[in-house]
């Protein structure tokens, strides 16, 4: 027998062997695992299952927390979905569908309005927080649930009770919801672009949406099916306080699912407090773990560190040319940052040839700082050994070291001239 071929789809896909018998001219196919290939075609629903939600090449194409993440996404947006059911059939008796006394007209101006609030809301808060929804992905996901269900609560608890003031409760509840729509898709997309291993953002995306679809679609019917049981104010606020508190532990479990790899202020932080105790580094995993998603930081910093400032701040604290200057000289002059302590920050100025892994450094020698307020000078090379050290170890856990997520304005200047 002569073997031609080995062929496997994926990591855990069946096995095959392409082979030519002995008493034979014709290539046959061989199943490595014949158990295998009758499981398979048994569940032949699940194959298809898997083709149509799961993103081509799963699980190699895509994050090792990927799948962890996507069950409790799946089970909160079903929580999701029946809560606004409910609260749609709040919202329509609140505009006054079904009462004698309210005409079409004043229902389609409080509808207006009530959309013109969330137009706006999207808006200003893009404009307020946008940048913030990189740095701390995981936080506005679950603050977005959070003021998704606070929304929701004030249009099944507080509309009924004031129907008088309808259109401005619905105002205020839809521009919670708009903040909600920004928060949610961009930190949605920005958790996409961590499970697409292979730069299948796209495909990652659409099947995200396709099981989303589904989801909603069930949820639908088993939250008409709740309208159908709910007979008094008593039942509908009993379930949605039980669906409320589902979609916010499947909220958080999701989020402490997520892996990421990226270094934000808090993972950073975690990360350095281990190394400069123990000259140990965490593995993602566990700085992730560490991480806090709900508010505040594990670990903070004695005074507020801030990337790319302005260099008018530098001469405004300072003012003396001579003392600017001896800043400067502090830093090896291929350095492509420096860094001085204001009265309200310590202050990074970064090069205009500055790189992703030269914003790190540079907080890595701000926290070096912080330690030991006069070691940037006396001890400059033992920091930057130190540094090499711990850029070294955290390739070896897995970080992504030539990438970021760090806040960081966008001033640029030139000490070398």
């Amino acid at each position: 027998m002569k073997i031609h071929f080995r062929e496997q789809y994926g990591r855990k896909g069946e096995e095959i062997l392409y082979v030519t018998p002995a008493d034979q001219s014709n290539i046959v196919r061989v199943p490595l695992r014949g158990d295998k290939l009758v499981i398979q075609e048994k569940f032949l629903l699940f194959r298809v299952l898997q083709k149509v939600f799961l993103p081509k090449g799963y699980p190699d194409s895509v994050s090792e927390d990927y799948a962890a993440y996507q069950i409790w996404d799946t089970a909160q947006a079903f929580c999701s979905t029946i809560c606004g059911t409910l609260c749609t059939h709040a919202i329509l008796k609140g505009i006054g569908v079904g009462s004698e006394n309210i005409n079409a007209f004043s229902a389609t101006a409080t509808w207006i309005l009530k959309e013109g609030s969330g137009h706006v809301g999207r808006i200003v808060f893009a404009w307020w927080q946008g940048s913030q929804l990189d740095v701390d992905s995981k936080k506005w996901r679950l603050r977005a649930d959070f003021l998704n269900d606070l929304a929701m609560g004030i249009e099944i608890y507080v509309l009924p009770k004031y129907p008088h003031f309808s259109t401005q409760i619905l105002c205020c509840s839809t521009l919670l919801k708009a903040i909600v729509g920004v928060a949610g898709g961009a930190t949605r997309s920005a958790l996409t672009q961590h499970h697409a291993l292979r730069g299948n953002l796209a495909d990652v995306a659409s099947k995200d949406s396709s099981q989303e679809t589904c989801v909603n679609l069930v949820a639908s019917f088993v939250g008409l099916y709740l309208l159908s049981l709910i007979k008094s104010q008593a039942v509908l606020y009993t379930i949605f306080y039980v669906v409320v508190s589902l979609h916010l532990y499947a909220n958080l479990k999701a989020v402490r699912a997520v892996c990421l790899r990226s270094f934000n202020e808090s993972r950073y932080l975690i990360a350095l407090e281990e190394f400069f105790r123990s000259s140990r580094m965490l593995s993602p995993q566990q700085v992730n773990a560490m991480e806090r998603v709900t508010v505040g930081q594990t670990v903070s910093v004695s005074l507020n560190i801030k990337l790319g400032l302005s260099v008018k701040n530098l001469i405004d604290e300072y003012k003396s040319s001579s003392v600017i200057e001896n800043i400067v000289s502090s830093f090896d002059p291929h350095e492509h940052f420096i860094i001085a302590q204001t009265k309200k920050c310590l202050g990074v100025y970064l090069h205009f040839e500055t790189r992703p892994q030269d914003v790190l450094k540079a907080y890595f020698f701000a926290v070096s700082y912080l330690q030991d307020r006069n070691q940037l000078k006396e001890k400059y090379w033992d920091i930057q050994t130190k540094w090499q050290e711990f850029l070294a170890l955290a390739q070896q856990e897995g970080w992504l070291i030539h990438h970021h997520l760090l806040l960081v304005d966008e001033y640029r200047l030139d000490w070398k001239v």
